[in-house]
C-alpha cells in the first residue's frame, strides 16, 4: 500500500472513531432526556461506525486481506481485539434478509422491540435474548439488536484504543490536516464541555450506566 492510499484509510478510520464518539454523546443525552427514538438512532449509529472501522481493519474477504494486515501493522493492533467481532463486521450485510430470518425464527414467541430497561423486568414473561430485536439494558449496558447482545462499554473501550493509535499516525502522516478536534466530555455522563488538548490525549468513550 502506497503512502497516499494509507493516509486516506487512516483519515477515514479516525473520522469513524469521531463519529462513534458523537453517536455515544447523542445516545447518552437521549437517555437522560428519555427520548427513546434518539437513543436507538444513536445506538444504531454506534454499530454502523464500529462496523466500518472493524471491517476496514479486519476485512473478511480474501481480496482485502493485505489491506487489513498493513493497517494492523501500522496501528500496531493485534489480531485478537474486542472490535474484531464478525457479528459487528457483518452486521449490516444483507440486513433485510437477516430481518426476515429473525422474524421467521421468532414466530409464535414473545418478542421485544424498541425497549429501554433491564431485561430482568420481564420476569413474568421471560424473553430469550434471541427474541429481542432492539433493546437497551441500562443495568448491563448491553444493546440488543436482532437477537445479538453488544456490550457498549466494550465497543467504546475498543474504539478509544483504536482512536488513540490512529490519531497518532494521522498527526504524523497528515500534519497539515490534523487538528485536535475539541471533544465533548467522554460519553457516559459527561458535562458536554470541551476538554483542553492535554486532557484529550487518552480519550475515553463511555455509554451511560
Amino acid at each position: 500500500m502506497d503512502r497516499p492510499t494509507l493516509a486516506i484509510f487512516i483519515h477515514e478510520i479516525r473520522n469513524q472513531c469521531l463519529y462513534t464518539e458523537a453517536a455515544f454523546s447523542i445516545f447518552n443525552q437521549s437517555l437522560e432526556q428519555q427520548v427513546s427514538s434518539g437513543a436507538f438512532l444513536a445506538a444504531n449509529s454506534v454499530l454502523m461506525a464500529a462496523s466500518q472501522i472493524a471491517a476496514t481493519i479486519w476485512p473478511t474477504r480474501a481480496r482485502s486481506k493485505k489491506r487489513g494486515e498493513v493497517l494492523r501493522e501500522v496501528l500496531q493492533l493485534p489480531e485478537k481485539h474486542a472490535l474484531n467481532d464478525r457479528r459487528i463486521i457483518e452486521i449490516w450485510e444483507h440486513s433485510d434478509e437477516k430481518l426476515e430470518e429473525w422474524v421467521g425464527a421468532t414466530k409464535g414467541h414473545h418478542v421485544i422491540f424498541d425497549h429501554i430497561g433491564p431485561l430482568d423486568e420481564f420476569g413474568e414473561f421471560p424473553v430469550a435474548e434471541g427474541n429481542i430485536y432492539r433493546m437497551y439494558d441500562p443495568k448491563t449496558t448491553i444493546f440488543y439488536f436482532r437477537g445479538d447482545g453488544f456490550k457498549l462499554k466494550a465497543i467504546a473501550d475498543s474504539i478509544s484504543d483504536i482512536y488513540s493509535r490512529t490519531n497518532a499516525v494521522h498527526r504524523q502522516m497528515l500534519p497539515e490536516q490534523h487538528t485536535e478536534v475539541p471533544q465533548a466530555d467522554a460519553p457516559g455522563g459527561g458535562n458536554g464541555k470541551a476538554k483542553p488538548a492535554a486532557a484529550r490525549k487518552r480519550k475515553k468513550i463511555r455509554p451511560s450506566n
